[in-house]
């Protein structure tokens, strides 16, 4: 018995469209379906003309799925175009009406790895830019924060010795107060108040005669020849002739409270006033 050989098989090592190209080429072809889908005018194109039915009825024949979305991603996916904005109408070089052969030239877009590590590489370098300055953020923030501790630290010893300061300013004020009560109730003290600020008002008028008996142009001279009213040393010392100089008196006087206020003109009108 003779076995007939099988010729050698002519690019043998090609390889074939894909399936997805096949199947697109099979739902074009068939005339049935030419109210649905079908070639262009020029067989270098084909036109879905319902969508929704080539759907619901072309899609399932042939793929796993009803997308119409779908199918049109996987069209770009191989290079076709949507070359008319009116309708949906892909084309491609070699998706040609009788020329099913021309289908093994379609090839997939693929990104390539270099393409992919690229991408990869330029985003770890976005990220450690991002990293890098929130890192220098956090380090400005914590020294800000180091600087406002140091200021409010700071607020706070100055409001502590101000409250110092109140506190003795308080002190002084109710020492002063209760010393004037004292003195004040004391007869011989506001009888000499009194007796002071007679004798300054006769000094004024003393000091206003010689001045116009000597003219104008000398009232500078008489002026700063004549002692003050009521100078620190010689009233405090005319106001202690008539009390005596008792120790608590002493150590008001070293206070300053003595001279800076109970000598003062005011002290002297609240001393009429209880006269």
């Amino acid at each position: 018995m003779e076995y007939n050989l099988p010729l050698p098989l002519e690019g043998l090592k090609e390889t074939g469209p894909t399936a997805f190209l096949t199947k697109t080429y099979n739902i074009v072809e068939d005339s049935s379906t030419n109210n649905i889908v079908s070639w262009s005018r020029d067989n270098n194109s084909f036109i879905v003309w319902e969508p929704e039915t080539f759907a619901l009825i072309c899609l399932p024949r042939c793929f796993k799925h009803n997308n119409f979305s779908s199918f049109v991603r996987q069209l770009n996916t191989y290079g076709f175009k949507k070359i008319d904005t009116e309708r949906w109408e892909f084309a491609n070089e070699y998706f040609l009406k009788g020329e099913r052969h021309l289908l093994k030239n379609i090839k997939r877009r693929k990104t390539s790895s270099q393409t992919q590590t690229r991408s990869l590489e330029g985003g770890r370098f976005r990220l450690e830019g991002e990293i890098h300055e929130l890192r220098r953020d956090r380090v400005a923030l914590e020294l800000e924060l180091v600087r406002l501790r140091r200021k409010q630290e700071s607020m706070k010893t100055y409001l502590h010795l101000m409250e110092e300061k109140l506190k003795v300013t308080e002190v002084k004020q109710e020492m002063m107060m209760n010393f004037l009560l004292k003195k004040i109730k004391k007869p011989s003290f506001l009888q000499s108040l009194r007796k002071r600020k007679l004798q300054g008002m006769k000094n004024r008028e003393q000091r206003q005669e010689v001045i116009s008996s000597h003219g104008v142009e000398d009232h500078d001279t008489f002026v700063k020849a004549e002692p003050e009213e009521y100078g620190g040393d010689e009233l405090h010392i005319a106001s202690m002739e008539d009390q005596g100089q008792e120790g608590d008196e002493m150590e008001m006087d070293s206070e300053g409270i003595w001279k800076g206020f109970v000598l003062s003109e005011e002290m002297c009108d609240l001393g009429e006033h209880f006269i």
